[in-house]
């Protein structure tokens, strides 16, 4: 099976004057902005000159960057490589911003990319380890807009005013949302510039959001992909067009980027969502577009309380601790009522086994 990084290995030599950015850079560009990018990327409203990716590899504590002890191998294996190819290591890197507030129950990171002369990216970061991302995403079921999409407006001109001529922007997972949420809600002059819009694996919108007509200015330059055991990119999915792409894993574990199947220059693409995932989203979203808000809200206020008394702060926390802190969390959901019980119970053992198929591919990597 080959990834993004045989890809960094196959075409590393060929720059982006020399070899045109495509939907795989773009998945590369969204992976890469998981990074620990703090203190190495000049911040919003800094005005620093942009620095390369090669100087980042050559600067002090570059370990920090892969501080996310999830995904800690293979982001340094993809950062290795990029900043010892020509098509990466030069690249220019600006306005970095990372921002999480609990109090706003808000994550969000992003950062933008100048490939080449003319060539420039704008990357959302999706959800990363703090628990309040998670919560943000839940969220997303029932408000729009979250406050991450607001920012990544606000970002998207901060960026726009800096940037000469067209550019793309994109993300993976929620960062894939905010990318077209964004796009959908900047200015008119700066969608006229917006070349591409990638979501990977980006979760949907609410249907009062895609019958907008800011969604129908953009929808034709979205370029969505989801794996074919697709979770996290059909959430709310009804309007957006996607292509379905072929992926290494089953289920949640095919969300990861790393376990996306690239040939040559390209995507494996399948027909369609793997059948028995089609039901269980179709259900998913038949219930998020039914329930009542104030409900929804209030069921997943309460998943998200049960599991920060069980002692999770972050993503992180449950490796090695998955067994104990679910117990916790079940055992704290005993003081609700059976219907509210029996509800969080099945999401909790549904999250269970997510997170042990994640913990046994980590292990084996």
């Amino acid at each position: 099976m080959k990834n993004i990084i045989d890809y960094i290995q196959k075409y590393g030599d060929l720059t982006f004057e020399e070899k045109e950015f495509n939907k795989v850079d773009a998945l590369i560009l969204s992976q890469f902005s998981y990074l620990k990018l703090e203190g190495k990327v000049p911040a919003v409203g800094t005005m620093l000159p942009s620095v390369t990716l090669k100087s980042i590899a050559l600067s002090d504590g570059v370990d920090d960057l892969f501080a996310d002890e999830r995904y800690k191998k293979n982001n340094k294996e993809l950062f290795d490589a990029m900043a010892a190819s020509r098509r990466f290591a030069d690249i220019r890197l600006n306005h970095h911003i990372d921002l999480v507030s609990n109090k706003w129950e808000m994550q969000f990171s992003a950062v933008t990319a100048y490939l080449a002369k003319g060539v420039t990216h704008v990357v959302f970061r999706g959800t990363d380890e703090t628990m309040i991302g998670w919560k943000e995403d839940f969220n997303m079921a029932f408000m729009t807009p979250v406050p991450a999409q607001v920012k990544a407006v606000d970002y998207l001109h901060y960026a726009a005013e800096r940037i000469r001529g067209g550019f793309s922007v994109g993300g993976h997972s929620k960062g894939g949302n905010l990318a077209v949420y964004s796009a959908m809600k900047c200015s008119g002059l700066v969608r006229e510039r917006i070349l591409n819009i990638y979501s990977q694996d980006g979760p949907g919108f609410t249907k009062e959001t895609l019958e907008d007509a800011d969604f129908d200015a953009i929808k034709d330059r979205i370029q969505k992909y989801v794996p074919h055991s697709s979770i996290i990119g059909m959430l709310l999915q009804s309007q957006e067009e996607y292509r379905v792409i072929e992926a290494a894993g089953f289920g949640i574990l095919q969300h990861d980027p790393f376990n996306w199947i690239v040939e040559d220059d390209d995507f494996v693409y399948r027909d369609d969502i793997a059948e028995r995932f089609c039901i269980s989203d179709e259900a998913v979203n038949k219930w998020t577009n039914e329930a009542d808000p104030a409900k929804m809200k209030a069921f997943i206020d309460k998943i998200y309380e049960i599991l920060v008394a069980a002692g999770v702060s972050d993503m992180n926390d449950f490796k090695g601790n998955l067994t104990s802190i679910m117990a916790k969390a079940i055992a704290a959901a005993g003081a609700l009522d059976a219907e509210d019980r029996q509800l969080i119970k099945a999401v909790l053992g549904a999250l269970a086994e997510c997170l042990k198929d994640q913990i046994i591919n980590f292990a084996s990597r």
